[in-house]
Parts: C-alpha cells; sequence; structure tokens
C-alpha cells in the first residue's frame, strides 16, 4: 500500500495544498483535497483515502468537527489522520489527539518530519488492515467450523410416548467440545442418551471431540 498511498489533503488555502501536493508527489503518493471540513467528508466517501492531511482552522466546518465524525463512522474511523494547523497551543493540540488525530504538525511544517509521519502513520494502517484481514479470515474459518460441528450432532431426537426428548447446546466460544445423542436401543421404546465433554474450549476441544465420535 505505501508507494501508491492516496492522501486526502483538506486545507482552504491553495498555497497550502499546493505545497503539500508537491511533497506527496517527490514521495510517491497520490493526492487528493478539499478546501473545508464539508467537501472532506464527501471526498472520504467516494475516494477512500489510505490517511488525511488535516487543516483545523477552516470554512464551514472546523478540523475539529470533521475529527470527531471520521471517528464516529465506522467506515472511515481507521483511517489516520495527520493534523497540520497554525494552532500550535497545548489545548488545540490535546484537543486533535483527544479526537483521534493520529500526529499533529505546525504550520510550516517541516518536510522531513513530515515525511517521517507519514511513513509511519501509513505503515500502522497497513498492519492494522492486515490485522482486520486476519480476523476476518479466522472468523470465516470458524463459522465453517461451527456448520461442520453442528452436522455431526442430531437433526432430531426420538420421542417415545409419553415422554418430550429436548436437546439445547450454547458454545463458549466460537466452537466447543461438547456433543450429545439420543437414539432407540430396543423395539421396546429403549433410548440410549450420549452426552460428550471434552475437557477444555475452543478448536482444539472441538477437533478432539469429532475424533472421538
Amino acid at each position: 500500500m505505501d508507494q501508491r498511498a492516496k492522501i486526502l489533503i483538506v486545507d482552504d488555502e491553495p498555497f497550502n495544498i499546493d505545497c503539500l501536493e508537491q511533497e506527496l508527489q517527490y514521495l510517491g503518493y497520490d493526492s487528493v483535497s478539499a478546501a473545508n471540513g464539508r467537501a472532506a467528508l464527501k471526498r472520504v466517501e467516494v475516494e477512500a483515502p489510505d490517511l488525511i492531511l488535516l487543516d483545523i482552522v477552516m470554512p464551514e466546518m472546523y478540523g475539529f468537527e470533521v475529527l470527531s465524525r471520521l471517528k464516529a463512522n465506522e467506515r472511515t474511523r481507521g483511517i489516520p489522520v495527520i493534523v497540520i494547523s497554525v494552532l500550535d497551543d497545548m489545548g488545540s493540540v490535546v484537543e486533535c489527539i483527544e479526537r483521534g488525530a493520529e500526529e499533529y504538525l505546525p504550520k510550516p511544517f517541516e518536510p522531513v518530519l513530515l515525511h517521517a509521519r507519514i511513513h509511519a502513520s501509513l505503515e500502522r494502517k497497513r498492519l492494522r488492515d492486515q490485522e482486520q484481514l486476519y480476523l476476518r479470515g479466522l472468523e470465516r474459518e470458524l463459522e465453517i467450523g461451527r456448520q461442520i460441528q453442528a452436522e455431526f450432532l442430531p437433526s432430531g431426537l426420538p420421542q417415545p410416548p409419553g415422554w418430550e426428548i429436548a436437546a439445547f447446546i450454547q458454545a463458549a466460544r466460537e466452537v466447543a467440545g461438547d456433543f450429545y445423542d439420543a437414539f432407540t436401543l430396543t423395539q421396546d421404546g429403549e433410548i440410549g442418551l450420549v452426552v460428550g465433554d471434552v475437557s477444555d474450549k475452543g478448536v482444539g476441544a472441538a477437533l478432539y471431540m469429532l475424533s472421538l465420535i
């Protein structure tokens, strides 16, 4: 992702946008821009940038509100935001960090420091994206495991006269090492009940139980 990352520049001053575009072009990144906070939120929805360089003092919507809306939205909260602003007082810096900004740089920015912050933010995002991809893959595998385990449980239970037999199983984790069955033993209607429980939880317990069925 790092070499072709798309970065959104949000600033109401064309000169600032031009300077940042040149820096990003030098680093080999793609860039798009927005001149105010409301336009920035719309561009985020359309462009899905990998990183946002955000000014604070802008018309229509301040960067503080942009930050809050980005981090409140599940689809955009993972996009790293580097604030670049003339506001260099401690209160403004703290507010930006509390609202979810990853980094804060004062204007005029130091190019070398900007490059380092961009690289670090994109690398953190790359690692988070890999982690989320792995977790989604793991969840799919666990769902397949749940389906396979369910197929080993009886689809129906015998109902001898005068009796009602029912069963309920709920795994403490995604899958479990539990098993049950009920079946007719004799023509006289004798019923056999089987309950199995491996002393553990999770995938290991489930695999061990399946090997014994």
